[in-house]
């Protein structure tokens, strides 16, 4: 039978450990956590975003941000952020494709696939959605797709 003090000290290590990997998760989580709020903030200001519900990373040629929510009149937007210049560009959520709407365009183009992830974003001077998609071996595929117009970019 263990000792009291072994116990302790069971229990004294677990809840360092324990402790340790929910510091590191939220080390390593806090610049995304950082860009999602300043993002908020910067939608707010320039699209009066009063109720934000989506946000996307978009990573290609740049990093942009992108959120997603209704603004004071109700109306369904996304305000798309450069990360480097601050330069935003604001469009009406329904004047192209919905992101299921892009993620089917996207399995239609590339066969039967699962859908890991789908971001809105700016690339090459129109808003594009990224669909990352995933064949049955494990291999990655990423379809992007004019916003407006579904084409394939």
């Amino acid at each position: 039978m263990r000792s009291n003090w072994q116990k302790w000290a069971y229990w004294g290590a677990l809840i360092i450990i324990v402790a340790g990997i929910f510091s590191v998760y939220l080390v390593a989580t806090a610049p995304r956590r950082n860009a999602e709020s300043q993002a908020i903030n910067v939608a707010e200001k320039t699209a009066s975003l009063t109720t934000p519900q989506t946000f996307f990373m978009f990573q290609r040629d740049e990093t942009y941000y992108t959120v997603g929510g209704k603004t004071k009149d109700g109306q369904s937007v996304f305000v798309i952020i450069n990360a480097r210049s601050g330069r935003t560009h604001t469009v009406s959520a329904g004047a192209g494709l919905s992101a299921t709407q892009a993620q089917n365009r996207a399995r239609q183009i590339s066969g039967q696939q699962q859908v890991e992830k789908t971001v809105l974003g700016w690339y090459r001077g129109a808003v594009t959605w990224e669909v990352t998609l995933r064949s049955h071996s494990g291999n990655y595929q990423y379809v992007l797709l004019n916003y407006r117009t579904g084409k394939t970019v």
